[in-house]
């Protein structure tokens, strides 16, 4: 991006993350909903494109219903949005999911917290980048969070709240499940983080990963969400 951060600063600043006592605290959504993993001799799925499907059950959209299902058994009010962004038209998906969490923060000023799930893809010459690493006697994929900073035609005026609430996460992840993560990356885009302060853009593993790594990885990504709004620093 360009920019520099002072991470020790971010990572001691006020975290900004408040649960509410009624409405939902959560919005889980996917700007690339249809992105999926590796295809395995027990997990097989219809493709739609490379590594992508329509089939609810091996795309992102499974992965946010474990979130989901793992925030609230942990006493967190999640709305998961199941709208296929990225279909029909791929290029079409920040802007139709820009409208989505526009939709939600204005029916629901509860929402502290937007967490839009993704997972990365890079071909490593040797076929789809894997991340999945052991941690805790667990194999799951790694997490990489990304912050825009805005630059590309719309500003993003939040994107050092969203910054420190990345490095609180990352820092947090790591000292719960070291080796999970990939560390953080800014660009210039928004990636619609400029309507919360409270965004994240987490990519939950890669290509070369399987949906079942990608769901044990979102038990301890819950967790790891918790304990932070519960004050752990």
């Amino acid at each position: 991006s360009g920019l520099s951060v002072d991470l020790e600063e971010l990572l001691l600043s006020e975290l900004k993350l408040e649960v509410p006592d009624t409405g939902p605290a959560v919005l889980i959504l996917h700007t690339h909903g249809s992105e999926s993993y590796t295809q395995t001799s027990q997990l097989t799925y219809t493709p739609s494109g490379e590594y992508r499907t329509l089939d609810t059950g091996h795309n992102m959209l499974r992965v946010g219903e474990a979130l989901k299902a793992a925030l609230e058994a942990r006493g967190i009010s999640v709305i998961h949005d199941r709208n296929l962004h990225d279909y029909p038209n791929y290029n079409d998906a920040y802007s139709n999911s820009r409208e989505t969490v526009e939709r939600y923060l204005q029916t629901y000023p509860s929402i502290c917290l937007v967490i839009d799930l993704h997972r990365d893809a890079a071909d490593t010459g040797a076929g789809q980048l894997k991340t999945a690493v052991a941690v805790k006697d667990q194999t799951m994929c790694q997490l990489m969070l990304v912050v825009g900073t805005g630059g590309t035609g719309r500003e993003n005026s939040t994107w050092q709240e969203n910054m420190a609430l990345a490095v609180k996460l990352t820092a947090l992840l790591e000292r719960m499940y070291p080796g999970i993560t990939r560390g953080i990356i800014t660009r210039t885009y928004d990636y619609n983080q400029d309507l919360s302060s409270g965004a994240l853009l987490v990519e939950v593993g890669a290509a070369g990963d399987t949906r079942e790594k990608a769901l044990v990885a979102v038990e301890a990504l819950a967790k790891a969400i918790v304990a932070l709004a519960n004050g752990v620093q």
